[in-house]
């Protein structure tokens, strides 16, 4: 006979073991019930569900460019590379993942990019790389960044060595760049990194954290709110081949850049485009006989194009490492919407257009 056998034997003939067992059932749905009844919710606090019904931490502004991110992202460490924008040299590679991208002119009315970028993603590839300027140094700086660059003017060279910069000129760190060879240009036109070789710079150079104050951002005004009017602001940096435009669209909330009369597209196909575009005025002069040199540090006229609005006002920046600020003719700060900003700096003596 089994022992399960013998147990409901038992348990039809025997009175005490009847009562043993009611007894042990009781123990055991009261404490299931408590369980059940003084269990601890799990806390929502700072979590959403996904369609898949899996909680999810909830997201915050990233400091670079607003976009929302897992809290672990929020303060990702940012990287300024130096990119050309000579006609031989185009198209670039990279300017779409920007956070920031700062347009100047270098010398003999050509532009010069300053991207700063937070390695979210990962990017193939980033160029051409070129040269340091004392003007785009103080920008850097404001972010407690990396900058990456090849070589610079004599002034620029200086600078970075005072200011003890975090410095990767590939003059001395040619490791975390590489050459374009199928490029039919000049050799100095073909110079790259990426995503994965600046990162392992920083690792390297054991830089783990920056320290920068955000801008102020928000949301993309409501469709409903958003002027239906054609946009298009014209920048006049020098000849045709420089002059930009961005062409804003209600619909994406987005201002499509143009440069020499056609969309701006990087090496892979990718058309660029703005959530913000503020135009800066400042005082430019020549330096010496070949470069500029650029108040950076000051004040000045801004002008932020944002949400198919143009809003007057003002930029300033207290010092080098202090973070660019635009207010409007009011004096507060003018949020900006989440997503890439370029910034514009034109000489006081040229003027952005709307029509």
């Amino acid at each position: 006979m089994s022992v399960f056998t013998s147990w409901l034997t038992a348990l039809r003939t025997n009175r005490r073991v009847q009562a043993f067992t009611a007894g042990f059932v009781i123990i055991v749905l009261a404490a299931a019930g408590g369980f059940f009844a003084f269990r601890k919710t799990p806390s929502t606090t700072n979590t959403n569900s996904n369609a898949n019904g899996k909680s999810q931490v909830a997201l915050v502004r990233r400091d670079l460019d607003g976009v929302l991110v897992e809290p672990d992202n929020q303060h990702s460490f940012p990287i300024g590379v130096m990119i050309e924008n000579y006609l031989a040299a185009r198209p670039q590679a990279g300017l779409d993942e920007a956070g920031v991208v700062y347009e100047a002119l270098a010398e003999g009315g050509i532009t010069r990019f300053l991207a700063i970028f937070d390695l979210h993603n990962n990017i193939k590839k980033i160029g051409p790389v070129r040269s340091a300027r004392p003007y785009y140094i103080d920008w850097v700086a404001e972010y407690d960044a990396l900058y990456a660059h090849a070589g610079g003017s004599p002034a620029a060279m200086s600078l970075i060595r005072s200011v003890n910069l975090r410095d990767l000129d590939q003059f001395f760190n040619s490791k975390y760049y590489w050459r374009d060879r199928s490029r039919k240009v000049a050799i100095e036109h073909t110079l790259f990194t990426d995503s994965t070789l600046l990162a392992r710079a920083r690792e390297d150079k054991k830089v783990t954290t920056a320290t920068y104050t955000p801008w102020t951002f928000k949301d993309d005004a409501a469709v409903a709110d958003r002027p239906t009017a054609a946009q298009t602001v014209t920048v006049p940096f020098s000849t045709f081949n420089y002059q930009v435009q961005w062409k804003y669209d209600a619909t994406t909330n987005l201002y499509n850049r143009f440069l020499a009369g056609k969309e701006h597209v990087t090496a892979d196909g990718t058309k660029l485009a703005a959530k913000n575009v503020v135009v800066i005025s400042v005082k430019t002069q020549l330096a010496d006989a070949e470069h500029l040199s650029m108040t950076t540090i000051g004040s000045g006229d801004a002008i932020v194009f944002r949400d198919g609005l143009k809003i007057s006002g003002t930029w300033s920046k207290d010092g080098r490492s202090t973070r660019i600020v635009f207010k409007d003719a009011s004096g507060q700060i003018i949020p900006l919407n989440a997503g890439q900003t370029w910034i514009e700096v034109l000489p006081t003596d040229r003027k952005v257009t709307t029509t």
